[in-house]
């Protein structure tokens, strides 16, 4: 186990409408952060864990593997032993997938974050395709370090606890399962039960491993990180209070903006994304023309138009979304961050429609046309205000600083 002696300099705070963030007022020494962990592994991967847990240097990570291999509920069963193996004098709780890959320096990049964000569960990683992977889009235009998780999961590929937040997981999975749910859902029923916030942090620091899924997911096809590896470790700020979402099915092909009234429900509603295109008085036509003639193909087969045009609708919502909530014109176009999380949209969003030894080709090909379509976005986020539709505003208002 690590212990750090660390001050606070910066902390979750509101990122304002039409305002870059800025640092929050320094607070006195905190409590140093110790950190314990643990790979949670299926026995035929117990070598790959072991390496991962010698990988956690410094952690002494122990190895938790599933005990019933074969009947449903693995995961499950195996996170609450993970979860559980928490050292005694510990603030904080690491566990880790055993398909994972690591960032250079995760451990130190785990301490920092577990220091700037002390009372919340820290996930590592998204997925190129889900639906917080769009919110960690915008979040990355705009230039914080954490986006809240709007899934109907908690990304648990990595992810950090408070010590007495991670020791009550087990006994309340032993009284709400049936023994069968996926852990990351049982994670976000706990999390939310308990009050701890859930966030992931933009810049991923850990990538998922190539190898077939043993729980399941197979029909999910690549899931690759959002952002992976693309700037310094997570410091405090966080985009939160979501209150829209544009996002690319990779599942139904569609792109669509889901919204909610309000910023702890559940119940997500969603629109077609052209319906905010469309308020902000861009067209199909604005769409298509971003488009090169033919559009992207691989091995003398196109990508059907329909869902080359939906993708790049989504991808225009994101520049509008995160112009709203404050990021530069120029965003699409500053830095490491939003460059690598906007790289992954294409793959992320068409990994079941084109073959995999395409995809690389076909993301390179989109690739100007995402940053184009982004930027269309942003740009006319700065000149025009939305008129019309259902949709509310990006962010549900602070209690103590209003949007």
């Amino acid at each position: 186990m690590i212990i750090v002696d660390t001050v606070i300099t910066m902390t979750a705070h509101d990122v304002s409408t039409r305002a870059r963030s800025a640092p929050a007022p320094a607070h006195p020494p905190a409590p140093p952060v110790r950190l314990s962990a643990c790979v949670m592994a299926h026995p035929a991967r117990r070598a790959a864990a072991e390496r991962l847990a010698v990988a956690l240097a410094g952690l002494d990570a122990a190895v938790a593997t599933d005990p019933e291999p074969g009947r449903p509920g693995g995961t499950l069963r195996t996170s609450r032993l993970a979860w559980s193996r928490v050292a005694p004098d510990a603030t904080h709780h690491l566990v880790v997938q055993d398909d994972s890959v690591l960032a250079p320096d995760f451990v130190r990049h785990a301490l920092a974050g577990a220091r700037a964000l002390p009372g919340h569960a820290l996930g590592l990683f998204t997925e190129w395709g889900s639906f917080t992977s769009y919110a960690l889009r915008i979040a990355a235009l705009v230039g914080t370090d954490w986006v809240e998780v709007v899934d109907g999961y908690m990304p648990a590929q990595a992810l950090i606890l408070p010590a007495d937040v991670a020791r009550e997981f087990d006994r309340y999975a032993a009284r709400a399962t049936t023994g069968e749910e996926p852990d990351d859902e049982m994670l976000l029923g706990f999390l939310r039960a308990v009050g701890v916030p859930m966030v992931v942090s933009v810049s991923n620091l850990v990538q998922h491993g190539d190898e077939v899924s043993i729980a399941g997911n197979g029909w999910h096809g690549l899931r690759k990180a959002a952002c992976w590896r693309a700037g310094p470790g997570p410091g405090g700020t966080v985009l939160d209070r979501i209150a829209v979402v544009p996002f690319f099915s990779w599942f139904t092909g569609k792109a669509i903006c889901r919204f909610r009234d309000r910023p702890d429900s559940d119940d997500w509603r969603e629109v077609p994304a052209v319906d905010l295109l469309r308020a902000h008085g861009l067209s199909d036509d604005d769409v298509r023309r971003l488009i090169p003639d033919g559009g992207p193909s691989y091995a003398g087969d196109a990508v059907p138009a329909h869902l080359t045009q939906a993708l790049v609708t989504a991808a225009v919502a994101v520049g509008l979304l995160a112009g709203e909530c404050g990021a530069p014109a120029d965003g699409a176009s500053t830095g490491p961050v939003p460059a690598a999380a906007l790289a992954t949209l294409a793959p992320g969003g068409l990994r079941n429609f084109v073959d995999g030894s395409a995809l690389p080709t076909v993301s390179e090909q989109l690739a100007p046309v995402v940053d184009a379509a982004v930027r269309l976005g942003l740009e006319t986020a700065r000149r025009t205000a939305r008129v019309g539709g259902d949709l509310p505003a990006v962010r549900h208002p602070s209690p103590q600083q209003p949007c």
